[in-house]
């Protein structure tokens, strides 16, 4: 009784302050921490910004790039879209997805606008899959034109699956599908590559959603199968399929034999609720609200009050983990964020003018790039930004004030060689 009363403590808490589906960047003001060193690329004067421009801001590094090889660096546009764009999203290759007034599919490589989809939420997580594209976000009770996806109740978690054309075919309230359970938030949702199965957990249970037959069935109930060796499930925040369709959650979990304070735990289940596993990391507390998923990786980042500069991460192809070490021991602070293929993890380092963007590989963990990006409105810069990587094309699309209303949203893109 006592778990379940701190856990709904933590689900109040959770609904006034979430991230979706990994780094948002824009869920609480944060204090402005000095730019680390920059090289001699982030000194150049090509990264002052232009806030007046129509145009999101591009920034062109192809005379930067000393071996003459070019970069395909993509642009994103300001026209494209109507109203304050608040997020942006991986959607495969040079495609991403941008939250406005609704959402476009846009291309970066051609900086237009493909297509777009009547759907206004919030706390998005997107995910691609064979089909599509599967979005999962907080209803904001919006409505302007009474459409389903625009009119639901706040605090209801709705997902919406896409086919490739970015047409909505099919719906899910996934709290109507529970009588006596909801969902934390929407990084708990994940669909297999098929489209067929949807896994999504809740404060008391994991459950599997059929996408054919509407049906739901629950996986493994917290209370009753959520525990090995003492250590005792109490939510499973962040979930990813394998391509073995084996789920892999990062959640947070009790000592049912001492109780005290909640800490974080990674493992895997099957679909049927068997083969249960729980791994505790020692003296490393993951912020569950962080996590995201990037190809076959996992990244963990830590909570911003324990964090000393690394980084977990979680080859779910293997289940191998490795731990990261960033160039600096408070960086990562400010927000960590991984690409779309999972090859490069980025951070940002805030300044009282700039954010400085560092670049890891994945595979070596060397920095393999560092970019300074400023503008002369500090405002920008108190918040943590979002940042997107696109893996192909070597680029990294840097989005400031997007959760501030008194601004207007600016993006940067720069490129990089991995």
């Amino acid at each position: 009784m006592k778990t379940k009363q701190i856990y709904m403590m933590l689900m109040l808490a959770l609904t006034f302050n979430l991230s979706a589906c990994g780094s948002s960047g824009d869920g609480s003001e944060t204090e402005a921490l000095t730019a680390m060193p920059q090289s001699a690329e982030a000194d150049s004067s090509e990264n002052a910004g232009n806030e007046n421009g129509d145009d999101y801001d591009v920034i062109d590094l192809l005379d930067r790039d000393t071996d003459k090889k070019t970069m395909e660096t993509g642009t994103v546009k300001a026209s494209a879209f109507s109203g304050k764009v608040r997020d942006l999203y991986y959607a495969g290759g040079s495609r991403i997805i941008v939250a406005a007034d609704k959402l476009y599919l846009y291309d970066t490589e051609k900086g237009e606008n493909i297509a777009s989809a009547d759907i206004s939420m919030e706390e998005l997580c997107v995910q691609a899959y064979a089909d599509g594209y599967f979005i999962v976000g907080r209803g904001n009770g919006g409505g302007g034109n009474g459409s389903f996806a625009t009119s639901q109740s706040g605090g209801g978690i709705n997902g919406y699956l896409l086919n490739k054309n970015f047409e909505i075919k099919n719906t899910i309230s996934f709290n109507e599908l529970l009588n006596d359970d909801f969902i934390l938030h929407t990084g708990g949702v994940a669909i297999t590559q098929d489209g067929k199965q949807v896994a999504f957990g809740g404060l008391q249970g994991l459950y599997l959603y059929d996408t054919s037959s509407k049906k739901v069935r629950t996986i493994l109930s917290y209370a009753e199968e959520g525990r090995t060796n003492n250590i005792q499930i109490a939510t499973m925040e962040s979930l990813a399929f394998t391509k073995d369709n084996t789920l892999v959650y990062v959640g947070i979990a009790t000592d049912s034999s001492n109780g005290g304070d909640g800490f974080s735990v990674y493992g895997t289940v099957s679909t049927d609720g068997a083969n249960l596993t729980i791994t505790k990391k020692a003296d490393y507390q993951v912020d569950t609200e962080e996590v995201q998923k990037g190809g076959n990786l996992i990244i963990m980042p830590q909570s911003f009050d324990r964090n000393n500069g690394t980084l977990l991460m979680l080859d779910t192809a293997s289940m191998t983990e490795k731990m990261m070490k960033f160039s600096g021991g408070s960086e990562g602070k400010d927000g960590v964020y991984c690409s779309g293929q999972g090859k490069y993890v980025a951070t940002s380092v805030l300044g009282k003018n700039s954010v400085t963007i560092n670049i890891y590989d994945t595979a070596s963990g060397k920095n393999i790039h560092t970019e300074t990006v400023k503008d002369n409105d500090s405002t920008y810069f108190l918040r943590v930004p979002q940042i997107l990587i696109l893996d192909e094309s070597g680029t990294c699309i840097v989005v400031l004030g997007r959760g501030i209303d008194e601004v207007r949203t600016l993006i940067k893109t720069f490129g990089f060689k991995g």
